[in-house]
């Protein structure tokens, strides 16, 4: 059994929404029932591996980035996500890992010739909670 957390995403600068992927979500997402990715589903975050012995786990996810469609939608991996404290998150992207976990061993693929594509959102941030907010409940 695996556990983990999903949800979308949704970024404004000095009030301008550049990107809002913020839809109803599904309660749950069996594994066993669908290995589909549910639709408007953007992030999805694993259960920290339970070798990691640190006391604060550093959450692996693979990120869906409507705009860059890294690997033809398929999401990308090799970033992190780790608790700073209650209300502090830091958000790390990394394109060059996740084109290492997705294509490295791969004879059918060389990594020089799949282009860096970026992300749509910033790669290396601390999310503070400020209060409860959905950007639809304006």
């Amino acid at each position: 059994m695996s556990y983990g957390l999903y949800g979308g995403y949704y970024l404004s600068v000095k009030g301008e929404v550049l990107e809002d992927y913020m839809n109803p979500l599904p309660i749950c997402w069996n594994l066993k029932i669908s290995r589909d990715k549910p639709k408007d589903l953007y992030i999805w975050v694993r259960d920290s591996d339970p070798a990691d012995k640190l006391p604060i786990p550093t959450l692996s996810f693979t990120f869906y980035d409507q705009r860059k469609k890294h690997f033809d939608g398929e999401g990308i991996s090799g970033g992190y996500i780790k608790l700073l404290s209650p209300k502090q998150i830091l958000w790390h992207l990394d394109e060059k890992a996740g084109r290492w976990w997705k294509l490295e061993g791969r004879d059918d693929i060389d990594m020089k010739d799949v282009p860096f594509l970026g992300f749509s959102v910033p790669e290396h941030v601390i999310m503070a909670k400020e209060e409860t907010f959905h950007p639809h409940d304006r």
